[in-house]
């Protein structure tokens, strides 16, 4: 089974190749990252969502579980994108969100001649199932939007 840390991580670098994606959350790549669970800092996702600044874009494991693939037994991986745009005043329709989005499935990180759903974020895994993006309100009754996205792997490792 693939470490799912591997998958966050890689997914982690190739968001930051996508330039038009660093540009919505300004500038800077550091705003697109990995959290991680580690025993006594970061025990809570959830408490990691409330204080999510924005703009930013946090990438995190949620599960893993059985599937299939090909007509065999597969492990998938869950993994989220909790997404914070960033302030908009004053434009013509509101973009946040939906633009985020689709730089995270359309847009080409630098180097792949691909978009990013189409590309291979682990070697193991197959590329991504098509991602799904939900709104969801945080502790504080603040609206975020989590884009999940599925990873198969190819075989048993």
């Amino acid at each position: 089974m693939v470490d799912p840390s591997e998958i966050v991580d890689n997914l982690v670098d190739l968001l930051r190749e996508i330039p038009d994606l660093v540009e919505l959350v300004g500038g800077d790549q550091e705003r697109i990252f990995a959290y991680h669970d580690r025993y006594p800092t970061h025990t809570s996702l959830d408490q990691a969502i409330y204080q999510l600044p924005s703009p930013r874009i946090m990438v995190a494991w949620r599960s893993t579980g059985p599937g299939s693939f090909a007509g065999g037994e597969a492990w998938k991986h869950e993994i989220v994108l909790i997404l914070r745009a960033g302030q908009e005043e004053g434009a013509d329709s509101p973009q946040g969100y939906y633009q985020l989005f689709r730089q995270i499935t359309r847009g080409i990180p630098t180097g792949l001649a691909v978009p990013l759903i189409y590309a291979t974020v682990h070697a193991s895994c197959q590329p991504m199932d098509t991602p799904s993006i939900r709104r969801l309100p945080d502790a504080a009754g603040v609206d975020y939007c989590e884009v999940t996205m599925i990873f198969t792997e190819i075989g048993d490792e």
